[in-house]
C-alpha cells in the first residue's frame, strides 16, 4: 500500500535502482519480477553497504530446471557498496551525472536527457535543485558516499539509457536519521 506503482508496472520497466532493500529475506516475492526483468534484458543497479545474496543471484524455486541444475540468475548488473549513511551523496552523484549529460546534450543540440516539459509541469524548485547538482563537489560526493565518481557515472549511464526506471527501496533508506531526505533525493532522481 505504500508503493507509487501497481504490480503490473514491474513488467514494463527497463531498470530497477535498488536502495536499502534485501528482497531475498524481506520480500522474496519480488525476486520473481527481478528475474523477469533480467530475462527480458533489463538492468538492476543496487546500492547497499552489505552484499545481500538475493541481490547478487537467485535460483528460481518455481523452475524445476533451475532447481535441478542450480542455475542461478545474476540479479544486480552493478552492486555498489555505498557507505552506511551515504545514500544522499550517492543519489546526488547520480543526479549530477544526469544534469551534466542533459547540459551536454542541450549544448550539442541533441535530444535532451531530462524531460523538461514534465519537470516544468510536475515539479517546483527545479532550477535551484539543478544548480545544486552542478555545484556539488565530486570529492565530497565520493567521501560521503564511499563510492568513486567512476562507479556513480557507470550507474548513471544505466539510468540515462533506460526509458522506464523504478526505484526500489526498503527500510535501509527509510529507517534512518535522514530517511525523509533519502526518499526526497530518490524522488528527485526519478523526476529527472
Amino acid at each position: 500500500p505504500v508503493g507509487t506503482i501497481v504490480w503490473e508496472d514491474l513488467a514494463e520497466t527497463d531498470a530497477f535502482f535498488v536502495f536499502g532493500q534485501n528482497p531475498g529475506t524481506n520480500s522474496p516475492r519480488f525476486l520473481h519480477p527481478m528475474k523477469e526483468l533480467k530475462d527480458r534484458g533489463g538492468k538492476i543497479v543496487t546500492f547497499n553497504p552489505v552484499i545481500e545474496q538475493g541481490l547478487v543471484s537467485f535460483v528460481d524455486p518455481q523452475s524445476p530446471a533451475a532447481m535441478l541444475t542450480g542455475k542461478e540468475t545474476k540479479i544486480s548488473d552493478q552492486y555498489h557498496q555505498v557507505k552506511a549513511g551515504g545514500d544522499i551523496a550517492a543519489i546526488l552523484g547520480l543526479c549530477k551525472c544526469v544534469v551534466e549529460a542533459d547540459d551536454a546534450a542541450r549544448a550539442a543540440g541533441t535530444a535532451e536527457v531530462i524531460d523538461h516539459a514534465f519537470v516544468e509541469q510536475h515539479t517546483t524548485g527545479f532550477d535551484s535543485f539543478i544548480q545544486s547538482c552542478r555545484d556539488a563537489d565530486w570529492a565530497e560526493i565520493e567521501r560521503e558516499s564511499g563510492l568513486s565518481e567512476a562507479a556513480l557515472r557507470e550507474a548513471a549511464e544505466v539510468y540515462i539509457a533506460a526509458e522506464k526506471v523504478i526505484g526500489v527501496y526498503g527500510m535501509g533508506l527509510t529507517q534512518h536519521a535522514h530517511g525523509a531526505l533519502n526518499i526526497a533525493m530518490l524522488v528527485n532522481l526519478l523526476l529527472l
